[in-house]
């Protein structure tokens, strides 16, 4: 090994011509046969690296961190680095890790820990001066080169010695393979599947008796059942539960329905049991025949019985009322049975403050996923754009409140902004840190650890009487950063989420999607008016830039790192209100992004043809509603179904076919405002009205109506969230509980508890709801596919039709008729009515019913 380089390991190279010959490396004239080259020669004669190995360029400061000192400079030799080490480079120092161009490399290394190989000679051209081994193989090859090199050196200067005691002095390399560290191939993951586990703690019991009872007599008896089920030692008592219902799994199998033609005789009467039997033989007669049936008196008579029947029905089917909503027979006017609190949506706490909150607008919700019993709101003026106008520029007590339900009075702190706050997330894998849009368009960032230890610490610490932290004084947390006005939006930033998983270049030019989301999440996207969807890196200082030095602090100029441009309909900006990305799948890049207009467009920030920093491949643009919309949510158990709420209705869309809505709701009583999945029911909608009604809907149910409603405040609903799922209950309340956060346009936040029937899902629920989908989406194929038919026959009759009119005015212009002005709708009707009593009386005068001098009634 030449000097520096450590950990070697003597093996055989993996090529046939080795494996042939395992104990000789000479050339049959007895020479010794020439080494493998340690590099690749490409069909120009140009060295290239071996396959699996990587040619990289390692600064001064990386080889410090690494501990490669002894290969730098001139230095030869080969080091083994363990694979954690370098990704750990690559996770602390980010984009500016040595290491980050070939991360995937690395983790895809079928080798652990790789072989890091000096290049001082820079063989290949590129001005690199390290070479890595991400395969076995090259590591194999270089550990041969190396190992057989120092064999033969050794042997060359014993035999310039000695030629007798060369040969037993250095042996040749044996290719024997040494013990090496143990890789993982996935079969520890099939013996853990395999193994069996308890599903739960398991139950103790503990059984004791007196020592006086020891080894005492007793005598077993026998109760009668009537005297045991009313006594105290009745534990179990059976009870009858209303809200039970028996459920069966439902079984695909096909039945022959109807019998094979047989010929039988069967019983033709029921008085006696007289043999008998029936057959039904068509008649065919000839034209005589049949004109002396029509004119029977038999015939007669049979229409004569029947006359005021059938006039009956026809004057029924004429005043029936087509416009009939045939559901709403379908309401039901019972009640719901079983326990009251079981179905009915139930308040459980409420939250107000006079300074922050009152008569305002609870314009965004988000429980912090990291603190049970704890909820952050942002509240905001409830002022029009003109009353924003004209109070613009004067300062305002803008902040987002974090409420504990330990306390319903006093916020624990507040997020002061300098700006009112629209929209506002937590980080989902560091959840002190807080990002927020603001009214201007600026992006602003907290960070409350800080604040989060002072709870904690005034937690475990007694309480003083008379200290700070008294009464009345709530926290205040300033924000730490906020992006630059120039470069941020240029309208009111109404939606912002976070993208566990996405990675952006520091020039802007260049998005990646990471495999595994569950490592980072430094990106989040925030849409406004302005008709763009920003990326933002919440490491302000990752690619740090001073400002002029005329500035006293020390700021940072937070920019967007990635810019896509959407357009509405008409082809100007679109005035974006909400976005839904794909947080389950961090590998799809395409997103909806719903409008003020009501339009809704299918993106994919994805286009390496983009250029200038604005990418993104707008697909689609549908008009789902006649107005804003209020909300977009992915469903949590189906990925590609989306919601969609604005105006007077809701909407359920599908990913792949998103240009129709797979169920649309009927036209609501008042403007929907809100609205959000349940997390436990795939099949459950909650919707908000400007009412103060809040709607639940049941699509397993019953789809042409709401199956619950509720009513938590008298004005209108402005925000949904609900708590984080399988969150247990506070102290004193039930072991499960789901809780709804509701905000209104009071500044008032509801909390309800949800009643069981809501939060338990039944058994096949997904099951059923997939296929309710399937069925949407297969009707909405079926309709598509009958459009072109639907329009060749319109088309057809249009054409009848006119050919028709052509031909009626050229007879009339023959007669010398001008053609007159059209009916009006009273003359139209008689004139119908007139030539139905027509028809109606030679039908009437063919059957022989009456005679032909009567006129028509």
């Amino acid at each position: 090994m030449g000097k520096g380089g450590v950990g070697v390991r003597v093996v055989t190279p993996p090529n046939a011509q080795d494996a042939a010959q395992p104990e000789d490396t000479s050339s049959p004239s007895g020479q010794e046969a020439e080494l493998p080259l340690p590099y690749a020669v490409s069909t120009s004669g140009r060295k290239e690296p071996l396959p699996g190995v990587q040619s990289i360029f390692l600064t001064g400061t990386t080889i410090e961190i690494i501990g490669l000192q002894a290969l730098a400079g001139d230095g030869r030799g080969m080091l083994y680095v363990p694979k954690e080490k370098l990704l750990k480079d690559v996770q602390f120092r980010g984009a500016i890790s040595d290491f980050h161009p070939i991360r995937d490399k690395i983790q895809g290394a079928d080798c652990d820990p790789v072989l890091i190989k000096s290049n001082p000679e820079d063989l290949y051209g590129d001005g690199n001066n390290f070479e890595i081994a991400c395969s076995r193989a090259a590591a194999d090859t270089w550990e041969f080169i190396e190992a057989e090199t120092v064999r033969r050196q050794q042997a060359a200067q014993l035999a310039a010695a000695s030629p007798k005691a060369a040969a037993k002095a250095v042996p040749k390399v044996h290719r024997d393979w040494l013990p090496r560290p143990w890789t993982s191939m996935g079969s520890e993951i099939e013996v853990d599947e395999a193994s069996v586990r308890p599903g739960r703690q398991p139950i103790v019991m503990t059984a004791h008796r007196r020592r006086k009872d020891f080894h005492r007599a007793f005598t077993l008896t026998d109760k009668d059942a009537s005297e045991l089920w009313n006594s105290s030692q009745m534990e179990c008592r059976p009870f009858k539960d209303p809200k039970f219902d028996l459920n069966r799994m439902e079984q695909d199998a096909a039945v022959q329905a109807v019998a094979e033609l047989q010929s039988r005789a069967t019983q033709a009467t029921g008085r006696r049991p007289l043999p008998g039997s029936s057959q039904s033989v068509p008649i065919d007669m000839a034209e005589e025949e049949r004109t002396r049936i029509l004119h029977s008196a038999q015939m007669a008579g049979f229409l004569g019985r029947v006359q005021n029947i059938t006039e009956s029905a026809l004057q029924q089917n004429e005043v029936t009322n087509i416009f009939e909503d045939d559901f709403a027979a379908l309401a039901e006017d019972d009640g719901l049975s079983g326990n009251r609190k079981e179905n009915v949506i139930s308040e459980y706490q409420s939250f107000t403050d006079l300074l922050y909150s009152k008569n305002k607008v609870v314009s965004a919700i988000q429980w912090l996923p990291h603190r049970k019993g704890v909820v952050a709101v942002a509240c905001t003026e409830p002022l029009s754009f003109s009353e924003r106008m004209e109070v613009g520029g004067s300062p305002a007590a803008c902040a987002i409140l974090i409420w504990n339900f330990k306390d319903p009075i006093h916020p624990e702190y507040v997020l002061e902004a300098p700006v009112e706050v629209f929209a506002f997330q937590c980080n989902p894998l560091q959840p002190d840190i807080v990002t927020a849009g603001a009214y201007n368009g600026q992006v602003l960032m907290w960070d409350t650890s800080a604040e989060e230890e002072r709870l904690a610490h005034a937690k475990s610490a007694p309480k003083e009487e008379g200290g700070e932290g008294g009464e009345g004084s709530v926290p205040v947390v300033k924000h730490t950063h906020l992006s630059l006005v120039d470069a941020s939006h240029h309208a009111a930033v109404t939606d912002l989420h976070w993208l566990p998983g996405i990675t952006i270049s520091r020039d802007g030019k260049a998005i990646k999607v990471l495999e595994d989301k569950a490592k980072e999440c430094n990106f989040f996207a925030t849409t406004a008016a302005d008709g763009k969807v920003l990326f933002w890196d919440m490491r302000v200082g990752h690619n740090r830039r001073k400002v002029k030095k005329e500035r006293e602090d020390d700021e940072v100029e937070w920019k967007p790192t990635y810019v896509v441009t959407l357009l509405s309909a008409e082809g100007g900006d679109l005035a974006a209100c909400k976005c839904s990305f794909s947080l389950k799948d961090a590998l799809k890049s395409q997103f909806f992004v719903g409008s003020f207009d009501g339009e809704l467009v299918y993106s994919d920030y994805l286009k390496p043809e983009a250029e200038g920093g604005e990418q993104g491949d707008q697909s689609s643009v549908v008009a789902a509603h006649s107005g804003a919309v209020v909300m977009l949510a992915r469903s949590p158990f189906f990925d590609d179904i989306l919601l969609s709420v604005g105006d007077w209705t809701f909407g359920i869309w599908k990913e792949t076919a998103h240009s129709c809505p797979l169920f649309l709701s009927p036209f609501a009583a008042a403007m929907y405002t809100a609205g959000c999945w349940s997390p436990t029911r795939p099949g459950v909608v909650f919707v908000g009205r400007a009412d103060g009604v809040l709607e639940v809907w049941d699509l397993l149910d019953r789809s042409h109506e709401a199956s619950m409603t509720a009513a938590p405040t008298s004005t209108a609903i402005t925000s949904l969230a609900f708590s984080p799922a399988g969150a247990p209950a506070t102290a004193g309340t039930r072991a499960v509980q789901q809780l709804l956060a509701i905000g209104d346009s009071l500044g008032v936040l509801h909390i309800m508890d949800l009643p069981r029937n809501l939060r338990r899902r039944v058994p096949n629920e997904i099951k059923t709801v997939s296929n309710f989908l399937k069925r949407e989406l297969a009707r909405l194929d079926y309709v598509a596919a009958c459009q072109p038919t639907r329009a060749r026959v319109l088309k057809e009759i249009q054409e009848t039709q006119k050919a028709a009119e052509a031909e009626k005015a050229e007879d009339k212009a023959e007669e010398g008729v001008l053609p007159g002005p059209l009916p009006t709708g009273e003359e139209f009707d008689e004139a119908s009515e007139a030539a139905y009593k027509k028809m109606e009386h030679d039908f009437k005068v063919q059957l022989g019913l009456i005679k032909e001098n009567i006129p028509p009634s």
